[in-house]
């Protein structure tokens, strides 16, 4: 490979650096329409006002805030002059969100609807309108939210009517466990040629993401191409659609049968469910983007024949800079890694016959390369576990510090630093010409084992893998002088997918970053040293290495400095208050460890049977003033036995208005039926009810005739329990969502 010798192989670097940069700043967004913008188009400014007025304090389920947030919303979308509803019902947890738990709550969705010319489905426009206890939920998720009604009103106001059916979807209960979407699927009552635009957030910036999305994706992906904002990959969706950990409303549509596109935020995330999420903290270049691609997605989605489902295919895509969704079908990318394949051996020949390198010599680099990607992975990860370690607080939190760059940064550095310990090692071992070749391999080699996995994730190693092996192959047919431009040209793919797609993955969290961005960075980025195959030192390489890991201290260290904890940006904690109404023992619980200020409260030992049963995730306790708070009442309707079984009828209500009510058991259940919804398979402890009413739930369960001890338990946010003994915290400091005053009782069952 005789390109790229000396400064010439560095300017071609840094030309490609130069692209990945400007690929991931021109993904960001910037700027946006103020409220004098044309009617018919999208304003965040016009957005931002519903924002303010529903984001000001926080709105849980079951509190007042909550149903005001409702009623507003309701009526600003009747002054827009579409057909709306509020539907009450009971949802349920669409999958195990808790061990041996079910979740279910009572739920108000809005439906809007704002009809078709002639329908042949239904465009379903979807975020959640309530918020933790802990956040007023601005960004998660009042910014769409308000997008929807920015959107239907824009829609109202053009001059020409969609052809389908549009419906401002605004659901409930999505904080405690997608309540309100399971419940409008459980009710039937919607369209089953529906198509879904979801929208939620875990920050409070950055680009709306399409991240996820149901199989088979051909027919929507085809709209999808309308968004000006796209940003999307079919190897980030493939990978989102296999996991069980995100927990949006997607995952109580997609059973319903519903099509469905998952849209989200993550920059800036160390705002999600903060009491800073308020007005405050939205990024109005945010709220374009998310409002341009939901208005676009509308109407187009709203122009086509829904009800066509010809297209099952699941095609390749990807974006390119300045919103351009390219879709492929999956027998493309085999063939670029049939390609791929062939060219990247065809080069392996030339630098054997050239006496360039040797077989041995290539496979040995290809085989380090490969295994450097899994090391770099563990050292990203490492790093941020070594700054925990300095500074505990972190562990605490869900998300990133507030001021992660130095420290995003540091694990870039930190994957270069891997990057070239790994080349200078092959360089030594294999020679000059072997490392960059096993790089362009290594590549290859994986697109081609994510190809025979699924063809359409692996655009991402194929296509740039394919060009950069064509790229290698052109340097040994043309002369000299114009080697490197062909080949800076080749690599021009791999820098902007790497740029599309690296920083992406920075944002999502520093804690998945070096799962999302570091082989990324590894692949991708080794494939642009390429053009520095002639340049790279052949006795001082060591330094290039040693120089990166200086530069990931010092970031690391820069980024301790740096962020701090203060009023506007205060620091997470969890505590608890539980009282035994039966024994009138307290006791203050943590799942935690304790922090300079919760130590006033729990210190490092669990806590002790009963509260152990019931909170087995406390890892730190200490004692509480017992207070004579009022427990729970369940009030016994009827106690019959027939044939071995014992049926059980109960009506369960707090007496001091809290938002959530359980019922835990011992004795296996068979049967159970919640306000009027049966529970299938009944859950091993027991169930959780959020927003209960005054009057209470009704409960009724079957069990193996015999003793049926039962416990209830309720519980209110820790800030509004009027728990004596506690003092509210510092204003650098905010309690988790889950912190919460308990009170249990047992049921006086026999």
């Amino acid at each position: 490979m005789r390109v790229g010798r000396g400064l010439s192989g560095f300017l071609a670097f840094a030309v490609l650096l130069a692209v990945v940069v400007a690929t991931a700043w021109q993904q960001q967004p910037h700027g946006y329409r103020t409220d004098s913008a044309p009617n018919e188009v999208f304003s965040a400014g016009r957005a931002f006002r519903t924002v303010q007025e529903i984001a000001h304090t926080t709105h849980p389920v079951g509190s007042a805030e909550h149903d005001r947030v409702r009623d507003y919303l309701a009526g600003e979308l009747r002054k827009l002059g579409l057909q709306t509803d509020i539907r009450e019902g009971v949802g349920r947890w669409p999958g195990a969100f808790q061990h041996g738990e079910a979740g279910l709550g009572r739920v108000s969705n809005i439906v809007a609807r704002l009809p078709g010319t002639n329908s042949t489905g239904t465009v379903y426009l979807v975020a959640h309108y309530d918020s933790v206890p802990s956040g007023p939920g601005a960004n998660d998720d009042g910014v769409a939210v308000a997008a929807i009604l920015e959107t239907v009103r824009a829609l109202r106001d053009s001059e020409t009517g969609l052809r389908n059916d549009v419906v401002a979807l605004i659901t409930d209960g999505e904080e405690p466990g997608l309540l309100g979407a399971e419940a409008f699927v459980a009710a039937g009552d919607y369209d089953k040629h529906g198509v879904v635009i979801n929208h939620d957030a875990r920050g409070a910036g950055g680009p709306p993401l399409l991240w996820r999305i149901t199989r088979p994706d051909g027919g929507l992906m085809g709209g999808a191409q309308a968004a000006p904002h796209p940003n999307t990959d079919s190897l980030t969706t493939t990978l989102a659609g296999a996991g069980v950990s995100s927990t949006t409303d997607f995952v109580s549509f997609k059973p319903g049968g519903l099509r469905v596109l998952d849209w989200a935020y993550a920059g800036r995330n160390a705002y999600y469910h903060n009491p800073k999420d308020d007005p405050e903290h939205v990024n109005l270049a945010t709220v374009q983007q998310v409002g341009d691609n939901a208005l676009a997605l509308a109407r187009d989605f709203g122009a086509r024949d829904l009800a066509d489902t010809s297209n099952q295919s699941n095609p390749a895509y990807f974006t390119l800079p300045f919103g351009v969704l390219i879709v492929s079908p999956p027998w493309l990318i085999i063939a670029f890694a049939v390609l791929a394949l062939l060219a990247v051996g065809w080069v392996i020949r030339q630098v054997r016959h050239s006496g360039e390198a040797s077989i041995k010599g290539v496979i040995g680099a290809t085989a380090l390369a490969l295994a450097t990607v899994p090391l770099a992975v563990g050292v990203t990860y490492g790093l941020w576990w070594v700054v925990q370690a300095v500074r505990p607080a972190y562990r605490g939190f869900p998300v990133d510090p507030y001021r992660p760059e130095f420290f995003q940064g540091s694990m870039i550095v930190l994957c270069v630093c891997a990057l070239a310990a790994s080349y200078t090692v092959a360089h030594r071992l294999f020679g000059a010409t072997a490392p960059p070749i096993g790089l362009l391999t290594a590549t290859v080699v994986v697109g081609a084992a994510t190809t025979v996995y699924s063809p359409a994730a692996a655009e991402m190693f194929v296509l740039p893998g394919c060009a950069a092996a064509f790229g290698v192959a052109v340097t040994f047919l043309l002369p000299d002088r114009w080697r490197l431009l062909a080949l800076t040209v080749f690599l021009l793919p791999a820098a902007v997918f790497l740029g599309g797609t690296a920083w992406s993955g920075m944002q999502a969290g520093l804690l998945t970053a070096p799962f999302l961005a570091t082989p990324l960075i590894m692949l991708l980025g080794g494939l642009l040293t390429l053009t520095l195959s002639r340049s790279w030192p052949t006795r001082r390489g060591w330094t290039i290495p040693a120089t990166a890991l200086a530069v990931t201290v010092a970031l690391a260290g820069a980024g301790l400095a740096v962020d701090h904890y203060d009023d506007q940006h205060p620091r997470i904690t969890e505590l608890g208050y539980a009282l035994d109404a039966d024994r009138h023992e307290a006791r203050w619980l943590s799942s935690l460890a304790p922090d300079d200020w919760t130590r006033n409260f729990v210190g490092d030992s669990a806590p002790d049977a009963p509260f152990s049963s019931l909170w087995s995730s406390a890892t730190s306790s200490g004692p509480a003033p017992a207070q004579a708070l009022s427990p729970p009442v369940a009030e016994i309707v009827s106690d019959t036995t027939d044939s071995g079984q014992r049926t059980l009828r109960l009506r369960l209500r707090s007496t001091r208005g809290a938002t959530r009510i359980e019922l835990r058991w011992e004795t296996a259940v068979t049967s159970l039926r919640v306000a009027g919804r049966e529970v299938t398979p009944v859950p091993d402890k027991g169930f959780r009810f959020e927003a209960p009413t005054a009057d209470g739930i009704e409960v009724e369960l079957t069990a193996p005739a015999g003793p049926l001890p039962l416990r209830l338990v309720d519980y209110t946010w820790l800030p509004d329990s009027h728990v004596d003994s506690y003092r509210p915290p510092p204003g650098d400091v905010f309690f988790r969502q889950d912190s919460a005053c308990a009170v249990f009782v047992t049921v006086p069952v026999r």
